[in-house]
């Protein structure tokens, strides 16, 4: 019995320090800081400028292709056999070449994004674990969440913070 009470009492004295202890929680919203950080940067505007050009050639490459098809399908009664074999093979060779374009402006583009997003995701870490330590937070949550209350709701302080950080 003695054993019994001695070994309950060792075991509260271990869970009273556990049960005493609240755990400090905080959400971030992902996407209102991509948002945010977009607007402040400015990549929209930066990316359209790299590639207005690029996109021009291929949407210009596209009305091509357009007009040569509906010129095709307008004459091809009056085209020799072999004329409207060479029609065929030049649109399905400019469409070849549109397909290649875009594959590659696509490639490029997505390429620029990540480098983007590898710089806004070093940003943010960078803002959150300093801002979770200073706060005393042990655990900022960002995605998976179905409910927050607003008191752990930090997004507004984590995206004023990435804003100063990018502006430096």
């Amino acid at each position: 019995m003695k054993k019994l009470i001695s070994t309950l009492f060792t075991l509260s004295l271990l869970v009273a320090p556990v049960s005493g202890y609240a755990l400090k929680i905080g959400y971030v919203n992902p996407n209102i800081l991509l948002s945010e950080y977009a607007e402040a940067t400015g990549i929209e505007k930066k990316l359209e400028a790299q590639f207005n050009g690029p996109k021009q050639a291929i949407d210009d490459k596209a009305t091509a292709i357009k007009a040569l098809e509906k010129e095709i399908k307008t004459n091809e009664l009056l085209m020799t056999e072999n004329k409207l074999i060479a029609s065929k093979t030049k649109v399905a060779k400019m469409f070849a070449e549109y397909k290649q374009m875009a594959l590659a402006l696509e490639t490029k583009l997505k390429e620029v994004r990540k480098k983007e997003m590898q710089v806004f995701g070093k940003v943010v870490n960078t803002v959150v674990k300093k801002y979770a330590t200073e706060n005393k937070y042990d655990f900022v949550v960002n995605e998976g969440v179905l409910y927050v209350d607003d008191k752990s709701n930090i997004t507004d302080d984590i995206s004023a913070l990435v804003l100063k950080a990018v502006k430096k």
